[in-house]
């Protein structure tokens, strides 16, 4: 078995045991279960799932960019 194949199927065992599936029998019912699984999320699981939604639209170093500032000279009567 070549490294690659070794690799994809270490890596497909991993999915296996981390990944739950679940049915849902409505869209209400599929809410539900969302919801309650990001209730239960840990603060990492939650951060790091907002990074991976962030950095295909941003790129991967825009996080450490600093929000643009400005200065408005406002005359004192």
């Amino acid at each position: 078995m070549s490294m690659s194949a070794t690799g994809c199927s270490r890596r497909a065992a991993i999915r296996r045991q981390r990944w739950k599936i679940e049915l849902a029998d409505s869209f209400e019912e599929a809410e539900r279960q969302t919801r309650e699984y990001w209730r239960h999320a840990t603060l990492a699981e939650r951060l790091n799932a907002l990074e991976a939604l962030r950095e295909p639209f941003y790129g991967p170093d825009q996080a450490s960019r600093r929000l643009q500032r400005f200065l408005v000279l406002v005359p004192f009567p």
